[in-house]
């Protein structure tokens, strides 16, 4: 945890965890490191993946999924099951 005074993460808000313009990758919890590594190996293919973690299910941040789909017009939901 930062050595700060306050630190909140903000509920309902997904982060992008790395840019990318062909294909947008929706992860959370361990499936996010998953995500990650998924997407070193498609660079080294050419391909650039966006990583983007949800954080939270609920609420979900519709804004950041649906931002990032008009991007990339491609979309993997990537979850641990």
């Amino acid at each position: 945890v930062p050595d700060v005074d306050e630190w909140v993460l903000p509920i309902g808000k997904a982060r992008i965890m790395r840019e990318g313009s062909n294909v947008t990758i929706i992860a959370y919890s361990i499936a996010v490191g998953l995500a990650l590594e998924a997407a070193e190996e498609l660079a080294g293919e050419g391909i650039e993946a966006e990583v983007i973690d949800l954080r939270t299910l609920r609420p979900l941040d519709k804004e950041a999924i649906l931002t990032s789909l008009a991007k990339t017009n491609r979309l993997i939901i990537a979850e641990e099951g």
